[in-house]
């Protein structure tokens, strides 16, 4: 079976990753077909929302580091695909709902934190993990387009893990849901929307979302490449990845 399944229930598409062996970690095939799933709801004028959830006990475990390694490539970078992918690169400008079942770790934190709306079963756990690896990550997302507490913030720019249940108390989550009636849950929710006026909720959106999408200022962004180049070369880094890989815990330097 593929790795992205695509399907539609009347105007509503629901993208579904299914990769449960692997905790739909983000392989070079999963991102091509992610890229390609949203490449096909942004052309079909009938689709109106679209709903991305995980089959398993994860909804994204983040990048898949046993794929990485065994490619010879260094670092927490992502493999490259042929085919942009509108929702990934934050330019998507239908209406999204993410549907956390599990973990969002990583990349599956990105991936929840791009919708513009998200339901989660309580227990399901969201962390930063290029922090936990050794790198930086997050700070561009966490205050300024997620608008959450800076407390909040710091504890998820710092590495911790938070519950959904803990973020909907902040309002990074919009509905919790049982875990046999998620996507039940989250199709409710995009029917509920998709009774409103479609140009009044879409234009609504897009300013919103311009609004979140601010560059930052040079400065910082400036800083944050300089940081990620002198960590990516770190020891700290490589002993995080191989330590995970090999399933001990992590010796750090600080180096």
């Amino acid at each position: 079976m593929s790795v992205i399944e695509y399907e539609k229930q009347e105007h509503i598409a629901i993208i579904t990753m299914n990769r449960p062996e692997r905790h739909n970690a983000m392989n070079r095939d999963l991102m091509l077909g992610l890229a390609e799933s949203w490449q096909r709801f942004t052309a079909d004028n009938d689709a109106r929302i679209a709903i991305l959830i995980g089959i398993g006990s994860s909804f994204c475990a983040g990048m898949d580091i046993k794929e990485r390694f065994s490619s010879g490539e260094s670092g927490l970078g992502l493999p490259s695909i042929p085919v942009h992918d509108p929702f990934w690169f934050d330019e998507m400008e239908k209406p999204t709902i993410a549907a956390v079942n599990g973990y969002a770790l990583g990349g599956g934190f990105f991936l929840a934190s791009r919708a513009d709306f998200r339901i989660a079963i309580p227990s399901a756990v969201f962390e930063i993990t290029e922090v936990v690896h050794g790198t930086v990550a997050g700070y561009d997302v966490l205050l300024t387009r997620e608008n959450l507490p800076y407390a909040i913030a710091a504890e998820l720019a710092a590495g911790g893990r938070l519950t959904a249940e803990r973020l909907y108390q902040v309002g990074f989550i919009n509905r919790l849901a049982e875990p046999e009636r998620l996507l039940e849950t989250a199709v409710a929710f995009a029917a509920e929307i998709l009774r409103r006026p479609p140009l009044a909720v879409d234009a609504n959106l897009r300013l919103l979302r311009a609004l979140s999408r601010r560059p930052l200022p040079e400065a910082v962004s400036e800083r944050a490449r300089h940081y990620a180049r002198e960590l990516q070369q770190s020891e700290d880094l490589r002993e995080s990845l191989q330590a995970f890989l090999e399933h001990r815990p992590p010796v750090y330097r600080g180096r």
